[in-house]
C-alpha cells in the first residue's frame, strides 16, 4: 500500500496478469515473482489509509506493507534513510478533555505497534536493498492530517513523543489493521532531514523512492509461499 500513484505504480507496473478489484477503492490484483498480491494507492491522509486497510483484508490481505516517504524527525536522520515503523501515534489527536495525554484517540491504546515478525522482515528487506547505502531504522512514526514543514513543530514532535519520522497515514493503517486483527508493517524513505533541508528535486527523488519500493516489494516476496486461500505466510 502506498499514499500516492508514483509510490506504488512501478509495483503495480511488475504484477503478472493485474485485475481490478471491485469496488470503490483502487487496488489491484496479481502476481507478483510468482506470488499473489494485492497493491493499492490509498490516498493521502488518515482516513484514507484506513479504509484502504480495511478493504484490503476484505479482499484478503494475510498482511499489509506500507511503503512511501515521510519527513525525518530524529536527529541523524538524512534525505534516502528508511525509517521501518516500531511505535505508531497520531500526533493530531488530542483527548486531553477526556484525561488523555496528547497523541492519544480516546478509547484506543496509547500507540499502535506493528507485527514484530513481519517488521524485522521488512528491516532485513530495506537492508538488502540498499547494503553499505542509506540508514535503515526501526522507530516510532508520527502520523496526522498535517504537512509538517514548521521547524519548532518537528522539534515539538521529537520531544514528546520521540518520534523518528512523520507522515500522513502509518498510525491509521495500525488503528485499522490492528482493530481487524491484520499483520502490518510501514517503511518510508525520508524526503528531507531533520535540520531542515530537504530534497532539491522533489520529483526526481519521488521516483528514486518508487525504484526501491518496488526493489522492497520484490525482496519481501521472496521465500514466501502460497497457501490454499491465497493469504500469504512466511
Amino acid at each position: 500500500m502506498g499514499a500516492m500513484a508514483d509510490e506504488i505504480r512501478l509495483i503495480r507496473d511488475d504484477l503478472t496478469d493485474p485485475r481490478p478489484v471491485p469496488g470503490a477503492l483502487d487496488i489491484t490484483f496479481g502476481w507478483l515473482d510468482g506470488i499473489p498480491v494485492l497493491v493499492s494507492r490509498c490516498g493521502i491522509g488518515k482516513v484514507n489509509a484506513a479504509l484502504a486497510a480495511s478493504a484490503m483484508a476484505a479482499a484478503g490481505a494475510a498482511s499489509i506493507v506500507f511503503t512511501g516517504v515521510a519527513g525525518a524527525v530524529a536527529p541523524g536522520l538524512g534525505i534516502g534513510d528508511v525509517v521501518v515503523g516500531d511505535r505508531f501515534i497520531q500526533h493530531d489527536a488530542d483527548g486531553t478533555a477526556f484525561g488523555d495525554p496528547i497523541g492519544q484517540v480516546p478509547g484506543e491504546p496509547a500507540c499502535w505497534r506493528p507485527d514484530p515478525g513481519l517488521t524485522d522482515r521488512v528491516l532485513t528487506a530495506a537492508r538488502r536493498v540498499d547494503p553499505g547505502g542509506r540508514r535503515v531504522v526501526a522507530g516510532t512514526i508520527a502520523s496526522g492530517d498535517q504537512f509538517i514543514a514548521d521547524p519548532a513543530r518537528v522539534t515539538w514532535l521529537r520531544a514528546q513523543f520521540d518520534a523518528s519520522a512523520v507522515e500522513m497515514e502509518g498510525a491509521a493503517l495500525a488503528q485499522a489493521a490492528s482493530r481487524l486483527g491484520v499483520p502490518f508493517a510501514v517503511a518510508r524513505i525520508l524526503s528531507d532531514s531533520a535540520d531542515g533541508a530537504a530534497a532539491s528535486d522533489f520529483p526526481a527523488f519521488l521516483a528514486r523512492a518508487a525504484e526501491r519500493d518496488r526493489e522492497l516489494a520484490h525482496e519481501l516476496v521472496s521465500g514466501l509461499r502460497e497457501t490454499r486461500d491465497r493469504r500469504l505466510t512466511p
